[in-house]
């Protein structure tokens, strides 16, 4: 271990792996601390799912059957009314993984490319110059260890340790995740009582949260239920799943109980000196609270502006790093905005206004939930069926003034955030405008269903 690094990164879990896998790769001397074991590195959860395309696009290390990492692949993938009834069946090449294992393979990438990595090493504090981040001081074995850099990195997880401890007037956002600010989600591993065939396809019920989808060897498929403010309310739909839908008897193997942050992101990423990224940024996809590959899209961008600006020797000032908020907001940032902003009054509405849309296909359709496309005639489709729920009583008029008012606040959304400032200048009034948009919209949290 060097005095001094052009990066270091807090946290070995796929945001850190990743951005210190570019950053060695393109020549720049790299250190990654993480505070757990190699064998305890992402230990929240033991099956994780990950799209097989963008494993590809993003050029992730690969796993094969019986390498002690790879559990199984599945591209059936369907949605289901709150009965289920009316499947809209889609396609994704999902391959999982025991991600403890996955996560120490990308470690092990990294390092192969130059970076270095020390487990055991806990953040205490970065150090500054001037007032400017040159540095990190963390403790290994009982010992402080202080070591400088260009640019320190945030890779931490929901704590966002390195964030939340610098001064309140540096440029980013610190506050902690609240029980408002997350998914709370209960996976139950679960074998039938009855042999069937391995489950190899994923079920999703949107009105509950719910999916089932497979497993490693150790049961026989995963129920998995989604919830904000806590897991007593995740609970309560499961129950009511249970009386509503109809699946093989089953016995309950283990549980694993944990958070994904649900919040938008930060509005900025960068200070001088500094990048926080992947779940410490609250970046998570807004449909379903997975946050490895949208954290990529982030990082690629960040590998990019950051290796540009670290070659000229000058310090990384925040107008430097600038360019990475700019190109993600005008990108995946602005889409995320909107389908967050529209998504929570989306999905809050009555059991059986759900499955009237289903069973019509209208909204909830073959066409929008299969191949993702929301064409005039799909549109003219939903109208429709929306005035003729009202008129047979599937819908309450106050559900679709909620749906229509939440779409309008949501356009609001994406077109500020097309508006994201090219510089620092510009930000105080964007912030400013974005707050009360936020406000305005609401959280997850906001729009409990009654059951």
């Amino acid at each position: 271990m060097k005095d001094a690094y052009d990066i270091v990164i807090v946290g070995a879990s796929s945001a850190g792996a990743y951005f210190a896998h570019e950053m060695a790769q393109r020549g720049f001397s790299v250190l990654v601390i993480e505070k757990d074991t190699p064998e305890t590195l992402s230990s929240e959860y033991d099956v994780f799912h990950m799209n097989r395309g963008e494993m590809q696009r993003f050029d992730l290390p690969q796993v094969q059957p019986d390498d002690g990492v790879y559990c199984f692949e599945f591209t059936d993938d369907t949605q289901f009314s709150p009965y289920g009834k009316h499947p809209k069946p889609g396609k994704k090449d999902v391959i999982g993984m025991h991600k403890s294992g996955y996560m120490l393979r990308m470690n092990v990438w990294a390092q192969a490319a130059g970076a270095e990595i020390v487990y055991g090493a806990c953040y205490e504090t970065a150090l500054y110059t001037d007032g400017r981040i040159s540095g990190v001081r963390f403790t290994r074995e009982g010992e402080s260890v202080e070591i400088g850099c260009r640019l320190l990195a945030d890779c931490s997880g929901k704590q966002a340790v390195v964030r939340r401890s610098l001064p309140d007037d540096y440029g980013v956002e610190k506050f902690a995740l609240t029980a408002r600010d997350v998914f709370f989600v209960k996976l139950r591993y679960i074998k039938f009582d009855e042999p069937m065939e391995r489950w190899l396809k994923s079920q999703f019920y949107l009105f509950y949260k719910l999916w089932i989808a497979p497993s490693d060897d150790s049961a026989d498929a995963i129920l998995g239920i989604g919830s904000s403010c806590s897991l007593d309310v995740g609970e309560k739909f499961y129950r009511l799943f249970c009386q509503n839908v109809k699946v093989p008897p089953y016995h309950v193997v283990r549980e694993e109980i944990g958070t994904t942050p649900y919040r938008r992101p930060l509005y900025s990423f960068v200070a001088d000196g500094f990048l926080c990224m992947g779940d410490a940024a609250c970046l998570t996809k807004p449909d379903n609270g997975e946050g490895t590959t949208a954290a990529l899209v982030l990082e690629e961008i960040a590998a990019e502006v950051a290796a540009s600006a670290l070659q000229n020797g000058a310090y990384l000032t925040r107008e430097a790093l600038w360019p990475i908020n700019k190109r993600y907001n005008d990108g995946q940032g602005k889409e995320f905005a909107l389908v967050l902003a529209a998504f929570a009054r989306a999905v809050s509405h009555s059991i059986r206004m759900n499955d009237f849309l289903f069973k019509h296909d209208a909204i909830f359709s073959k066409k929008i939930i299969g191949a993702g496309k929301v064409d005039a005639a799909e549109i003219a489709k939903a109208v429709f069926f929306i005035l003729y729920g009202l008129a047979s009583g599937n819908i309450k008029p106050a559900e679709i003034g909620g749906m229509l008012g939440g779409g309008v606040k949501a356009i609001r959304v994406l077109l500020h955030y097309a508006r994201y400032p090219a510089s620092p200048d510009g930000f105080p009034d964007w912030v400013e405008k974005a707050d009360k948009l936020w406000d305005s919209v609401g959280q997850m949290a906001d729009y409990q269903i009654e059951i």
